[in-house]
């Protein structure tokens, strides 16, 4: 499995969330953008009976994350995502005692702490991705450091210095004739 690093912003934020317009949004869902500071940091789609709760999240302010991994080449993939908090005791309610999957989840190392999935003391939280960003290998500044990149990734999406993918490809092309 490739090694995922996710980084957080600091502090929680005031998203604005704006619809798309429908050309290029597959049949059926809506284009949402996301903005923070008046700058885009995300687009994505969603079913049109998910608008209304992500909408309900973004009343108040959120914490932001960047979710990333590396390919062979090393270029850096990311997911731009809400992180929610999740209450497991829900999750524990509707699961039951019963449930099949339970017997296929392996026991952990001797290395992780015993109380590992039961702790109920520790924040439980959800990422939801609501846009990608991406960093192709020439343009890393850390190429050795996968969080130290993703890391400035995420300051650059927040401060509005991130390059739309289409206009970036149309300037490296420019620059290579």
């Amino acid at each position: 499995m490739d090694q995922v690093v996710v980084v957080t912003y600091p502090k929680p934020i005031v998203i604005e969330t704006r619809t798309l317009p429908q050309e290029g949004v597959p049949q059926g869902n809506v284009g949402l953008s996301y903005y923070y500071n008046g700058h885009l940091i995300a687009r994505g789609v969603v079913a049109p009976d998910a608008l209304e709760a992500i909408r309900s999240i973004l009343l108040v302010p959120v914490s932001v994350a960047l979710a990333a991994t590396e390919d062979d080449d090393g270029n850096i993939d990311a997911r731009v995502c809400l992180v929610l908090p999740v209450d497991p005791s829900a999750a524990r309610e509707d699961e039951g005692e019963d449930a099949p999957w339970k017997s296929s989840v392996p026991t952990p190392p001797p290395e992780v702490d015993s109380s590992y999935g039961e702790s109920r003391e520790r924040p439980q939280l959800a990422l939801l991705p609501i846009g990608n960003v991406v960093r192709g290998a020439r343009d890393r500044k850390h190429p050795e450091e996968l969080a130290r990149d993703t890391r400035e990734m995420l300051e650059n999406l927040m401060a509005g210095r991130a390059q739309d993918a289409v206009a970036k490809a149309i300037d490296d092309l420019l620059k290579s004739i």
